[in-house]
């Protein structure tokens, strides 16, 4: 019952939010350039799907390689971080101080230094999503139990083997939640990329959309954002579980509860 709950009230709530805008766009007789009702938006959407294959490609190819290289250089940073201090009082401190910076701010320097094409949109979209895996991976093995590490030292076992056999293992799931993050953000630092400098994908399309005041079209593409962007987050949590498979909520009713 709960599961259908969490499932059905958003779908309830989410309806009674696009009757309204169609109703109070209608009662207001709003011009379509400043804010078409819902159903112009979902005949749009049918018009120009045959023609976003190529730009919705361009933004999840972008998307993906940028968060798969941000994980990666994330975890990797996170790994000399927690295995030497000299490395976490110096780099540690600086990384934190780069996110003051917001990356669209670097999109300029990027395109003048690696060009149009894709390169600079993937290392875009990896410096948004290399931050949540480092700091979830930091903290997932600062907070590794002590015990564990004194039982492996008990055993003769050195600060190394403490590290790979304690410690790495124990950032797994801190590396997988900050990985459900970054794809949170993923699709839009593509598109942000795109809408800066960029020959094909849902940034272009929002832009050439944006230049005719196509207000539908625009809202046609921040749906496609959206759902773009929840399919990526259901697939890292679908992989994260997989990886995962101890932390999978048991089944089992608790004493003194009855199930559902």
């Amino acid at each position: 019952m709960h599961r259908w709950r969490r499932v059905v009230a958003p779908a309830v709530a989410g309806l009674v939010l696009l009757v309204g805008w169609e109703v109070g766009v209608r009662l207001s007789d709003l011009p379509a350039f400043v804010l078409p009702p819902p159903s112009q938006v979902a005949r749009t959407a049918v018009e120009v799907a045959p023609l976003l294959g190529d730009d919705v490609a361009t933004t999840l190819t972008e998307a993906g390689l940028g968060l798969l290289v941000g994980a990666v250089v994330g975890l990797l940073l996170a790994v000399l971080i927690a295995a030497f201090p000299l490395v976490s009082d110096t780099v540690y401190p600086l990384v934190t101080l780069t996110q003051t910076v917001p990356t669209v701010v670097l999109a300029p320097l990027l395109i003048l230094w690696a060009g149009f094409g894709l390169l600079p949109k993937v290392v875009l979209v990896a410096l948004t999503a290399f931050f949540p895996v480092l700091v979830a991976s930091v903290t997932a093995m600062a907070a590794v139990d002590a015990e564990h590490a004194e039982m492996v030292a008990g055993l003769g076992g050195t600060r190394r083997h403490q590290f790979w056999l304690v410690q790495l293992p124990a950032s797994v799931p801190g590396a997988l939640g900050g990985l459900r993050v970054a794809a949170t953000y993923a699709i839009g630092a593509a598109v942000v990329a795109e809408y800066l400098a960029g020959q094909s994908g849902l940034g272009v399309f929002v832009q050439r959309s944006r230049k005719g005041y196509e207000v539908d079209q625009i809202l046609v593409a921040v749906a496609l954002v959206a759902g773009l962007t929840g399919l990526l987050f259901l697939l890292v949590d679908g992989l994260a579980r997989l990886a995962t498979p101890w932390q999978r909520p048991s089944s089992t009713p608790r004493p003194g509860r009855t199930p559902a």
